[in-house]
């Protein structure tokens, strides 16, 4: 139940097989298909698997917090993860500044709202669905990184935690890719190609 998601990668529709693709024409990843009923979306398929499960969920308690955890993960995927990508696909100079800066503003948040938390997880001392919403981007900075020289600012001393913490995660550790993996993977997306 430890889940990080998959999502984004460069050609990953070309190597799939064609069972995949029978499966899901559209070739979204991760797909999830029980029976008759199929889902390809990452973060619905997130919320499915906890629903299902008997141990406890992944959504705090409170229904205040589930309601913002709920926030935090729509906020990851219309505005954080489209930021990644704008900075990673800009190829001029003051396009990747403009990037950059929105880029550092949605760091910015999520390292107030690790200050704010009473554990190490965004929302306490359990993980939730908001960081395993989020942690995959992290995993993925290297492109970041090595494309467009960012790094995540030593003044954001809570989400340096928050990203060693879920690194160290055994679930995290046994689907980890190394950083040349994902650096081939965003090339397209780096060079203007996509």
């Amino acid at each position: 139940r430890d889940l990080v998601r998959s999502r984004g990668l460069g050609d990953v529709y070309k190597r799939q097989p064609d069972w995949y693709k029978q499966i899901n024409p559209a070739g979204f990843v991760p797909t999830l298909k029980q029976g008759e009923f199929m889902v390809a979306e990452s973060l619905v398929i997130n919320e499915y698997i906890n629903d299902l499960a008997d141990t406890p969920p992944l959504f705090p308690q409170s229904a205040q917090q589930k309601a913002l955890a709920r926030c935090f993960i729509k906020s990851t995927d219309t505005s954080f993860v489209p930021s990644f990508y704008r900075l990673l696909k800009a190829q001029a100079k003051q396009d990747q500044a403009k990037a950059t800066d929105k880029m550092l503003a949605a760091l910015q948040q999520i390292n107030e709202a690790l200050k704010t938390s009473t554990g190490p997880y965004l929302f306490g001392v359990e993980i939730s669905l908001a960081d395993i919403a989020i942690y995959p981007w992290f995993e993925r900075w290297a492109v970041l990184k090595h494309y467009r020289g960012l790094t995540i600012p030593d003044a954001m001393d809570a989400l340096q935690k928050w990203i060693t913490t879920m690194h160290k995660r055994d679930s995290v550790k046994s689907n980890a890719e190394e950083d040349s993996f994902y650096i081939a993977e965003y090339f397209d997306y780096a060079s203007g190609k996509k």
